[in-house]
């Protein structure tokens, strides 16, 4: 039994890969594919939020000049009543003017919610 001759192989069968080997390339193929998406995708997504924060950094400079801008134009309101008023009523005066702008910035900007019958 030990003259026992191995099956032999045809020629075809030896240049042909094994399935095992097939499958290992092909996991290996399909990870280096999903490797460089990922790395095209972290790329982009990088470029995405630096120009997204950079807006927005902008975009909150902008807001706190403005900000102390209206703080000046409200302290030069108070400085002009007080030449004919009192402290307390030039800041009344210049609070309720500035509520009231407010109100109507906010019903301005505010969407109508009227429904159509």
């Amino acid at each position: 039994m030990a003259d026992r001759a191995q099956p032999t192989t045809n020629s075809a069968s030896e240049a042909d890969p094994d399935w095992a080997t097939l499958i290992g390339r092909a996991v290996d193929d399909v990870s280096r594919i999903v490797q460089s998406e990922l790395h095209t995708l972290r790329a982009d997504m990088g470029d995405y939020l630096e120009a997204r924060v950079n807006r927005a950094i902008g975009s909150l400079a902008l807001a706190a000049l403005m900000a102390s801008g209206a703080i000046c134009i409200l302290c030069a309101a108070v400085l002009l009543l007080h030449q004919w008023l009192p402290w307390w009523q030039a800041f009344g005066c210049t609070g309720l003017a500035a509520v009231a702008a407010g109100i109507v910035g906010n019903a301005a900007i505010r969407p109508s919610t009227r429904v159509n019958t």
